[in-house]
């Protein structure tokens, strides 16, 4: 095939208006066979498999609507949203009743930026299909993102409603309400979410600022609890390396030197400073020897945590075989905003470099890290109880990942330098 004959092929695989001459025409079953398997696939990621497998429909039917929108689906989840935005808009235009169209271009409009647009596609779905939980929630969402928090309220419920079991759902509800300054209506979505979802991090986190707000503590300090739950632990020098001085001047060099270390990453919590991607990807380096220090430490506080048995929190641990490890660097006045690890169990940090100022105990508490406050989006009244801890270089601290902690700003022409983990399962 000559490349004019494969741009025109391309063509007329996603123009759905355009009279083509079909192929040997598939029976239902198998295209409905085709299409399960192009879904299944692109649910397990296997990109290469749904597209074969939506091309064998297309082949037989240009037209078919259902292909054309895992065509699109699979266009978005390859990155190539705005061709996805396109087909999708080509899709409704001929099957205006097609819902879940109207749903999949919600969710492309609202991944390049136009949450907007993307409103109006959610609120059109609901239009065709009222009862769609998936459009209420990400309708949900796209409020949210606009700042109308008061609107998400009756969607995020009617998720609910239709699907009792959707923890997503109820953690979001719970923050929502916070943010309106509602911790009794927040308390009882943290509630349900706990009991679909009994090692919900959002769950837990949100409840504990809500017991607050409620004027109720001591839920608060059980759920917290960072004297327990807050670990510590100063380390030696290294088989591997003669000082532990000269490990940390190592891990300094990695970190400064690696490829993806970058300013203030979209959808971080790092102001002021720099950060790394995964550090466990790649040439390691020192950071090998630093997941061996990771692993002693977190046997060391598994079994520390084990203290509070009536915790519900420690016996939920499961087996934690994944690492997400990276590398931060803050300037004067860089700091760390109150944020949490949802998608992680334990959670950690390691200090490698730290400014002169913060080895002196001073009013303000420059560079530390601190626990328990809440983040600033939540409409909070009551005074919250935190635990600040004074880093040092060579020493660890973990945590559970629900607790929500910063970094002090501080004011110095040095550096600050950290590596911090979430640990998975």
């Amino acid at each position: 095939m000559n490349r004019k004959d494969r741009r025109r092929q391309k063509k007329i695989s996603t123009n759905i208006n355009e009279n083509t001459h079909k192929t040997t025409k598939l029976d239902a079953n198998t295209v409905t066979m085709s299409l399960n398997q192009a879904k299944m696939a692109l649910s397990m990621k296997n990109l290469e498999l749904a597209a074969n497998m939506i091309d064998e429909v297309l082949q037989t039917d240009r037209n078919h609507p259902d292909a054309l929108n895992l065509k699109a689906t699979l266009l978005l989840d390859s990155g190539q949203a705005q061709e996805a935005i396109r087909l999708f808009m080509k899709i409704i235009k001929v099957v205006p009743s097609f819902a879940q169209a109207h749903f999949n271009l919600g969710t492309a409009l609202n991944s390049v930026g136009k949450t907007k647009r993307a409103i109006k596609s959610l609120q059109h779905a609901l239009k065709i299909e009222p009862d769609y939980a998936d459009a209420h929630f990400n309708l949900a969402n796209s409020w949210r993102q606009i700042g109308n928090t008061h609107s998400s309220i009756g969607h995020y419920l009617k998720v609910l409603n239709l699907d009792p079991g959707h923890s997503a759902a109820a953690t979001n509800l719970a923050s929502a309400q916070l943010e309106l300054g509602n911790p009794t209506e927040a308390y009882d979505a943290t509630t349900q979410a706990r009991s679909i979802d009994p090692g919900n991090r959002d769950a837990f986190a949100f409840q504990a600022i809500a017991a607050t707000e409620m004027g109720d503590k001591h839920t608060a300090a059980h759920i917290l609890n960072p004297n327990v739950l807050i670990y510590e632990k100063q380390f030696k020098a290294r088989p591997s390396f003669d000082t532990l001085t000269n490990f940390n001047k190592s891990l300094a060099k990695h970190v400064l030197a690696h490829p993806t270390l970058a300013k203030e990453p979209h959808n971080k919590a790092t102001q002021n400073g720099q950060q790394t991607d995964n550090l466990a990807l790649g040439d390691r380096g020192p950071i090998a020897e630093l997941q061996v220090m990771i692993g002693e430490a977190l046997d060391e506080y598994l079994e520390t945590i084990k203290v509070d048995e009536t915790h519900p929190y420690p016996p939920l641990i499961p087996n934690l075989t994944k690492i997400d490890i990276w590398g931060t660097v803050l300037g004067a006045q860089g700091y760390q905003a109150a944020h949490m690890h949802r998608a992680a169990w334990i959670s950690g940090v390691y200090y490698v470099k730290l400014p002169e100022v913060m080895h002196k105990a001073k009013d303000g508490n420059e560079g530390w890290i601190e626990f328990c406050r809440p983040p600033d989006e939540f409409l909070c009244t009551q005074e919250h109880d935190v635990k600040t801890i004074q880093p040092r270089e060579g020493s660890m601290v973990l945590f559970p990942s629900y607790l929500y902690h910063r970094t002090i700003p501080f004011e110095s022409d040095d550096i600050r330098i950290s590596i911090a983990f979430d640990l998975l399962a």
